[in-house]
């Protein structure tokens, strides 16, 4: 799903044609008004203006038929690309794919995109049909424009009880891509070239009981240690309880390279958002023994991704850990965050697992220690008995349930105050610029809650 911000309305300066493609006149390029670059541009499915400050709330994009909102560096690349047509030679009575609006100040143009035999698209300016242009296909692909709505969320559920499956192709990357530059920045070690495959893992997906595909769920990310990514038993209670989906992979265990190992967990959660709607706010972490350590991993190098980690039996952290012993440590395994990294940290939540005779409780008691001393939020639970296992069912829980605690406090605040909101302006016009400004206020605190579609309702988006 694409997800959108307002856009910044900045100015661009005009650029001329690239090798080979002549500059053309301001008169002659399609995304100009009155001689002038436009201040917003939208793909939509729909020719009716698309409402400025509705841009970004994504609950509402299909309802407004918006797809994507163009950044500003596309406007030129567009102009330059784009090469001016002969109306004569378009089919103008075929129905149009899709819009292209671009507005400046109060003015609007509309341009009908529709496709053309040999694989280009004709774009026609619907109030002067003879200002039409012709562009590749392809060009829309490399500016990262989408051409096609995003895809349904329902497609999982909904089911009243637990439901378990295999995501089908195609698998979505991630916009993390653990290339080089992605693991010098984040990760500060040396790790593996990444040489996974897209589309070729098994991402398995356990909805959780009472799975309501309208409200976006948290999720629970699972990683194995070792082929089978099934979700454990273990964690189907919490799961039902806090209303997480879970996600495995299947042959991702601590047999893979460690690269390709990170990576299909983060595709994974791209894929599974082309299917359901998610919290990208509640996204939790947790894995056995070498799984462990790379919750640890990703939960520190990625705090902006993460909202908390449950490390079972084993975690890694960015220190080199005296063992006791002159001279030996346990070796850290990514480099120390940085400062905005570690500012993100100290809202977030690890809480480790281990036992009292599990060969790693050493180690990850001293790593815990060490997060804490770095101000990180992290807490670790040694269980009498317990070896190098999984933990019982009610000791997960505990665990998580403190990892996603603030979180839902959170949306309870947040449901107060959208509550709030709406009392406030309770039968005042939705109509008026303030009012309008505080309903989509409601939607921005708490998208797709109940509150969220009776602002929606007021401005005239009903709930589908």
């Amino acid at each position: 799903m694409v997800l959108l911000a307002l856009l910044v309305l900045l100015q661009v300066g005009e650029a001329t044609g690239g090798e080979g493609q002549p500059s053309i006149s301001i008169d002659a390029k399609p995304m100009q008004i009155d001689g002038r670059l436009p201040e917003l541009a939208f793909i939509a499915t729909t020719a009716d203006p698309i409402p400025a400050d509705l841009v970004g709330i994504e609950m509402l994009e299909s309802r407004t038929g918006l797809i994507a909102a163009l950044e500003p560096k596309a406007f030129v690349s567009i102009n330059r690309l784009a090469r001016p047509a002969d109306a004569s030679e378009l089919d103008f009575n075929s129905a149009a794919m899709l819009y292209l609006q671009i507005q400046r100040d109060q003015n609007w143009h509309v341009l009908a995109i529709r496709a053309i035999d040999d694989g280009s698209l004709s774009m026609v300016q619907t109030d002067n049909p003879q200002r039409c242009w012709t562009i590749r296909r392809e060009a829309f692909d490399r500016l990262g424009i989408p051409l096609a709505a995003s895809a349904t969320p329902e497609q999982l559920g909904p089911d009243r009880e637990a439901q378990t499956l295999v995501l089908a192709t195609p698998h979505v990357e991630s916009e993390i891509v653990l290339d080089t530059r992605t693991i010098r920045a984040k990760i500060r070690m040396t790790y593996p070239r990444l040489s996974r495959t897209l589309g070729e893992e098994t991402i398995r997906v356990r909805l959780p009981k009472g799975f309501d595909p309208s409200i976006p769920a948290g999720v629970l990310v699972w990683i194995s240690p070792n082929e089978d990514g099934r979700i454990p038993t273990i964690f189907e209670p919490v799961c039902d309880e806090l209303g997480l989906i879970a996600i495995g992979v299947d042959n991702n265990g601590n047999q893979r390279q460690i690269t390709d190992r990170l990576q299909n967990h983060l595709d994974s959660i791209e894929t599974l958002a082309t299917r359901a709607r998610i919290d990208r706010q509640r996204i939790y972490l947790s894995g056995m023994s070498g799984g462990g350590r790379c919750s640890g991993i990703l939960q520190l190098a990625f705090p902006e991704q993460f909202a908390g980690a449950v490390p079972i039996v084993g975690l890694d952290s960015y220190h080199n850990a005296p063992t006791g012993t002159a001279g030996q440590y346990w070796p850290r395994r990514l480099g120390k965050p940085s400062g905005i990294e570690m500012r993100a940290l100290k809202d977030r939540r690890i809480r480790s697992i281990t036992g009292t005779v599990d060969v790693n409780e050493p180690e990850m008691v001293l790593r815990t220690k060490l997060l804490k001393d770095d101000g990180i939020n992290a807490e670790i639970d040694v269980i009498e008995g317990m070896a190098h296992t999984m933990p019982s069912a009610e000791h997960f829980s505990a665990a998580l349930n403190w990892v996603d605690e603030p979180r839902r406090e959170a949306i309870a605040q947040a449901r107060t105050q959208a509550r709030a909101i709406l009392d406030e302006i309770e039968g005042q016009d939705a109509e008026l610029p303030g009012v309008r400004r505080r309903l989509i206020e409601v939607m921005e605190i708490l998208p797709y809650s109940s509150q969220a579609w009776e602002a929606a309702t007021r401005l005239g988006y009903p709930a589908p």
